[in-house]
């Protein structure tokens, strides 16, 4: 399949035929500033795998974080250009082939993100009952590929969220809000009927693990800040003690140079002050862990019990930190639920050129255009890697336009 109207003009030149795959941020916003700067010359056509546009902000983006997905209305402008096309089920890489699509337009702008996720590769993380993320984020949010992954019957008293990204922080406060705080969102009716079917079989507390300190964490300070605020029924903690581990000499001169990360003590100090309640509360609770790695996933009959997690401690200097095994006992927790969130990773395709699973561009430019094949481009994610925010793509859009 490749629309016959590209096919008949590519050679004439009168204007540009560009196809766009992925229709995520990073797809509608080269789209964006590609017209920006191009004018009537250059024709798009977008190509998406799933039959409906908007990728990570439909798919990704926290059910309970309605403003973010705003920026809809922004790419619904995008898509009704009269020199816009969007063909949704077409999955670029197998039908048709990345050289195909390169045959037939005048550039090939790759924007199909990082739907690949990184393990942890510790014993018992194939059990029934780690999920990853990206596909848990997916499942909640209505992704058809993910309809049916395969969940536990029940996440015990606790649920464990390994990382400290943005992204965890949303699964956590998710799995801790309650069905009708829940009901008031776009997330997927299954999705709210299973952890209400968690809550009431018992799950109180939800441990979000990082393996350095809360100065290295990569969390925002406005996601921090939610944990304070997202419910009544909610006590969000951590261990003072644990805080204080976190600040040594080249924390403390890390902590110095970033005014963020210093706003991020306030709220911090709050969660410690509710610690002395986390045993008598009948607030459901969410619990900060920094310095602690997964080192084993506990486990009966391939079925997750809990998690075993090592104490680390920072070495090396500011800016440069690394978390090194401690001396310390390890602690056992006891839980129903492991969601693996450690970082997303590029998924290859045929044609896809990887080195060290990254794309090798300049300035968003793979492979300059040739009397056979038209140029290949990237943006996004696969451009820089999976990091930053949505709003993070149009720098990013800009420069490959």
């Amino acid at each position: 399949f490749l629309p016959k109207a590209v096919r008949a003009t590519r050679h004439g030149r009168r204007n540009y035929h560009v196809a766009v795959v992925g229709s995520g941020p990073a797809g509608f916003y080269t789209s964006k500033y590609l017209f920006k700067k191009a004018g009537d010359k250059v024709k798009i056509d977008m190509f998406e795998r799933l039959p409906t546009p908007f990728g990570l902000v439909r798919f990704g983006v926290a059910p309970d974080h309605p403003e973010v997905k705003n920026v809809i209305n922004d790419f619904g402008a995008v898509a009704e250009m009269k020199n816009f096309k969007y063909y949704g089920n077409v999955e670029v890489g197998t039908q048709p082939s990345l050289e195909a699509l390169r045959k037939t337009y005048d550039a090939v702008v790759l924007c199909t993100g990082a739907s690949g996720e990184r393990i942890l590769g510790i014993p018992g993380e194939d059990s029934l009952g780690v999920l990853g993320a990206p596909a848990f984020v997916k499942w909640y949010n209505g992704h058809p590929d993910y309809k049916d992954l395969q969940l536990p019957k029940s996440a015990g008293e606790s649920a464990v969220v390994l990382g400290q990204g943005n992204v965890a922080l949303d699964v956590a406060r998710l799995l801790v809000r309650s069905p009708k705080e829940l009901d008031a969102t776009d997330m997927e009716r299954d999705a709210v009927n299973a952890i209400a079917a968690w809550q009431q079989a018992g799950l109180r507390t939800v441990h979000i693990v990082g393996r350095r300190g809360f100065v290295q964490a990569a969390f925002t300070n406005a996601e921090l800040r939610e944990l304070l605020t997202c419910s009544e029924d909610v006590l969000p903690v951590v261990d003072p003690d644990e805080l204080a581990l976190c600040r040594n000499a080249a924390s403390e001169e890390e902590l110095s140079k970033s005014r963020m990360k210093k706003r991020s003590v306030d709220i911090l100090e709050k969660m410690a002050a509710n610690f002395a309640d986390v045993e008598k509360t009948s607030k459901r609770v969410l619990r900060l862990h920094f310095l602690r790695s997964p080192q084993e996933v506990l486990s009966e009959g391939g079925v997750v019990t809990g998690i075993r997690l090592a104490r680390m401690q920072l070495q090396g200097e500011a800016g440069r930190q690394v978390a090194a095994p401690s001396s310390d006992a390890a602690l056992d927790i006891s839980c129903g639920l492991v969601v693996r969130s450690v970082g997303f990773d590029i998924l290859p395709f045929q044609g896809l050129p990887l080195k060290s699973n990254r794309v090798p561009h300049t300035q968003g430019c793979v492979e300059q255009s040739s009397d056979d094949l038209g140029g290949l481009y990237v943006s996004g994610w696969l451009k820089r890697g999976p990091q930053g925010i949505i709003a993070s793509n149009i720098g990013d859009a800009q420069e490959t336009a």
